[in-house]
C-alpha cells in the first residue's frame, strides 16, 4: 500500500506544474478577495476571529512606532529579520484591509521597499531567503491593487532576483529531507504563484522544481502516526510552511490534494496534543524549547482541516491571552483558519500514543486534565536532524507540574559565536560538548562516563496502553556496550495508584563497568532512606531509587554547567545513581515515582 501511494504521489507531482498558473486575480495567495470581504462579519459572529484580528492590529500599531527593518546579521543568519518581515507584512496589510487606515498601507509599502533594497537575503543560509520571499510574495499579492506601478516593479524584480532565481541557484535545498525543504519550497511556491502572470516561464520552472522536491520533506517528516521527526517545536516551523504551500495552491485554484493527503500530515496535529503533558509543557526532546503551549496558527489550521473539537478545545484557552505581544508571526492568517464545524464522530484521544519514524516516542497518561499523570518516553538516536543524545530519556507530569524535566535546547548563536559547529553531525563533533545536547543532561543512562553513540538507535521493543500501560526499549545501541551485552529500560504506569516504575536491566558488561542513572527536576528533593521526596509548591512526589550494585543516590544543583559555553540551568536539580557491574557483569536499577496525597 505504501509503495502504491508513493507511485501515485510521484506521478501526481510530476504532472502537477502543467495544471498550474491559472492566474486568478490578485489577491490569490492564502486569502482571496471573498475572504477579505467576509472577514468583518466573521469578526462580529466569532469572538475568536475578533481577538486574532484585534491582536494583529495592536501589533501593527507597535510596528508603526518602531524603525524600519534593517539588514542585521546575527552570526551567519539574518533569520530574525526575515521572520520579523513576515510578521510586519501580515500585520500591517491586515490592519489596512480591516480598518482602511492608510497609515498601515504606507508603512507596509515602506517595509517592503526597505527589504527589497537589502544587499542580499543571505542566500547561503537559505532559510533567511525563503522567509523573506514569503513576506514579500504575500505583500505583493495582497496589496497588488494598492501599490503604485513603480512599487510593484521594484518588489517584483527583487522577488525574481533574490527569491525565485536565488532558490533555483541553491538547488541543494531541493534535496534536504527536513524543515529546510518545507520552508524553502514554501517560499518558492508562494513567490512563483504571486509572479505567475508576470514571469510565467520562470514561475513554471520554480513550481516544477518545488513539486518534485516537496515529497522528500514530507516523507522524512511525517510517519503515518504523525510523530514529526524533529519534535514538537520544529513541527510548527516545518508544518506551517507545508500549510502555506497547500493554501497558496488552494486559493490560486491549483491542485493541492497530493500534499494534503500525505500520510501523517493531518494526524500530526494530534501528535502535538500528545506531546504536551498535563503541565501544558512540551515534551521537548531534541532541539526544542521547554515551555507551555501558546497560540499556534498551524494548530488552528489542523483543527479546521480535521474538523476536530479536541484540537480546537486545546487551543481555546490561548485566545484570551492574545494581545500585541503575541509571538506567532502568522497570527493574521489564523483568522481565516478558525474551525467552524466539527466531526460529530470524532473519537476521544487515547491515553497511550506510540510514535514511530525517525524519532520514536511513547506517551502514557491517566487523562488530559491537570490532575492527571503523564509519562513521555524518548527512544531513537542522536543522528537525526536537531537530535540530542537523549535515547532512553523521559519526562513526568502531575498536578500541572513537571517532575522529570528535559532542559531543552540552547540558543544557537551564542554557541556558534564561540566557534562551535553545531550542525557537524559526527561522533567527535563539538556539538556533543554542549551539556544540554549530550546524554549527561538527559534522564537516561550513561556507560563508563562516555557519550552515547550518535548512530546507535534505541528501538521501542513494545508499547501498550490500558490495562498494561508499559513500554520497553532497547537501550544497548546508543550506550556502546561490550559485544553481546544488553540494556533494557522497562517503563510501567499504574493508572489506579498513579505509580510509574522504571526498571533498567543490563547484562554482559565487564565487571566494574560503570552506569550513571540521571534525573533532572525542578522539584526540591529531600533525601529519604529509599530515595527522595520531591516538592513543587504544595505538591509532593516520592522517588524510590535503588540498585543491588549501588550505594544511595545523590542530588546536586545542575548549576554551574560543565563548560563556559553552556547555558545555566537555574532551579534545576540533578539526581544521580552510580552503579558498578557485579562479577557477572549485571546491573539492575529500580526507580518508582509515587504520587503523594
Amino acid at each position: 500500500m505504501k509503495s502504491l501511494y508513493l507511485i501515485i504521489f510521484t506521478v501526481a507531482w510530476l504532472i502537477l506544474p502543467s495544471a498550474l498558473l491559472a492566474n486568478p486575480e490578485h489577491p490569490r495567495l492564502l486569502v482571496t478577495a471573498a475572504d477579505w470581504k467576509s472577514l468583518p462579519s466573521r469578526m462580529d459572529a466569532d469572538p475568536r476571529v475578533k481577538k486574532i484580528v484585534t491582536a494583529t492590529i495592536a501589533r501593527a500599531d507597535l510596528t508603526l512606532e518602531a524603525p524600519l527593518l534593517t539588514y542585521e546579521r546575527q552570526g551567519r543568519r539574518i533569520l530574525s529579520v526575515s521572520r520579523d518581515a513576515i510578521k510586519r507584512v501580515l500585520d500591517l496589510s491586515t490592519a489596512w484591509k480591516v480598518t482602511g487606515d492608510k497609515k498601515y498601507l504606507d508603512r507596509c509599502r515602506n517595509e517592503m521597499l526597505a527589504i527589497s533594497n537589502f544587499k542580499d537575503w543571505n542566500p547561503d543560509h537559505h532559510l533567511d531567503t525563503a522567509e523573506m520571499q514569503t513576506a514579500l510574495a504575500i505583500g505583493y499579492d495582497w496589496l497588488f491593487h494598492d501599490l503604485t506601478d513603480s512599487d510593484k516593479k521594484i518588489i517584483a524584480h527583487t522577488l525574481i532576483e533574490k527569491g525565485l532565481k536565488s532558490t533555483l541557484n541553491h538547488d541543494y535545498v531541493m534535496n534536504r529531507h527536513n524543515n529546510w525543504n518545507q520552508v524553502c519550497m514554501g517560499g518558492l511556491v508562494l513567490s512563483a504563484i504571486a509572479l505567475s502572470d508576470l514571469e510565467p516561464e520562470l514561475s513554471k520552472k520554480a513550481l516544477t522544481a518545488a513539486t518534485q522536491a516537496i515529497p522528500r520533506g514530507l516523507n522524512a517528516g511525517y510517519p503515518p502516526d504523525g510523530a514529526y521527526s524533529e519534535g514538537g517545536g520544529y513541527w510548527s516551523y516545518g508544518t506551517i510552511y507545508t500549510i502555506l504551500t497547500i493554501e497558496a495552491l488552494r486559493t490560486s485554484n491549483n491542485p493541492f490534494e497530493t500534499i494534503l493527503s500525505h500520510p501523517g500530515l493531518l494526524q500530526s496535529g494530534y501528535f502535538i496534543r500528545q506531546v504536551h503533558g498535563t503541565s501544558n509543557r512540551l515534551f521537548c526532546y531534541g532541539d526544542n524549547h521547554d515551555g507551555n503551549f501558546k497560540f499556534n496558527s498551524a494548530m488552528c489550521w489542523m483543527a479546521k482541516q480535521n474538523q476536530s473539537r479536541l484540537l480546537s478545545d486545546f487551543i481555546a484557552p490561548t485566545y484570551d491571552k492574545l494581545d500585541a505581544t503575541a509571538h506567532d508571526r502568522f497570527l493574521a492568517l489564523a483568522a481565516f483558519w478558525i474551525p467552524e464545524k466539527f466531526n460529530p464522530n470524532e473519537k476521544p484521544l487515547p491515553n497511550h500514543f506510540h510514535g514511530t519514524g525517525m524519532s520514536p516516542i511513547a506517551v502514557h497518561r491517566t487523562g488530559f486534565k491537570t490532575k492527571d499523570l503523564y509519562l513521555g518516553i524518548k527512544a531513537g538516536k542522536a543522528d537525526v536532524n536537531h537530535g540530542h543524545m537523549d535515547a532512553g530519556s523521559f519526562v513526568i507530569d502531575w498536578q500541572g507540574k513537571r517532575w522529570a524535566s528535559d532542559l531543552g535546547v540552547q540558543s544557537y548563536h551564542p554557541l556558534e559565536s564561540t566557534g562551535i559547529n553545531l550542525f557537524q553531525m559526527t561522533q567527535d563533533s563539538p556539538r556533543w560538548s554542549v551539556f544540554r545536547l549530550n546524554n549527561f543532561s538527559h534522564n537516561t543512562l550513561t556507560y563508563n562516563n562516555q557519550l552515547h553513540q550518535m548512530e546507535g538507535k534505541s528501538e521501542i521493543v513494545s508499547s501498550k496502553g490500558a490495562p498494561h500501560h508499559e513500554t520497553i526499549i532497547n537501550l544497548a545501541p546508543p550506550l556502546n556496550l561490550p559485544k553481546n551485552a544488553t540494556a533494557t529500560r522497562h517503563f510501567k504506569m499504574n493508572s489506579e495508584n498513579k505509580i510509574i516504575t522504571i526498571t533498567d536491566t543490563l547484562t554482559g558488561l565487564n565487571p566494574k563497568d560503570q552506569i550513571i542513572w540521571n534525573l533532572f527536576t525542578r522539584a526540591i528533593p529531600t533525601q529519604t532512606d529509599a530515595g527522595f521526596i520531591f516538592t513543587i509548591d504544595d505538591s509532593k512526589m516520592q522517588l524510590d531509587l535503588s540498585s543491588p550494585q549501588s550505594s544511595k543516590p545523590t542530588t546536586s544543583p545542575a548549576d554551574p554547567p560543565p563548560k563556559t559555553h553552556d547555558e545555566s540551568n537555574p532551579g534545576i536539580n540533578r539526581v544521580q545513581l552510580n552503579a558498578t557491574a557485579d562479577n557477572e557483569g549485571k546491573i539492575l536499577i529500580n526507580a518508582a515515582f509515587k504520587v503523594l496525597p
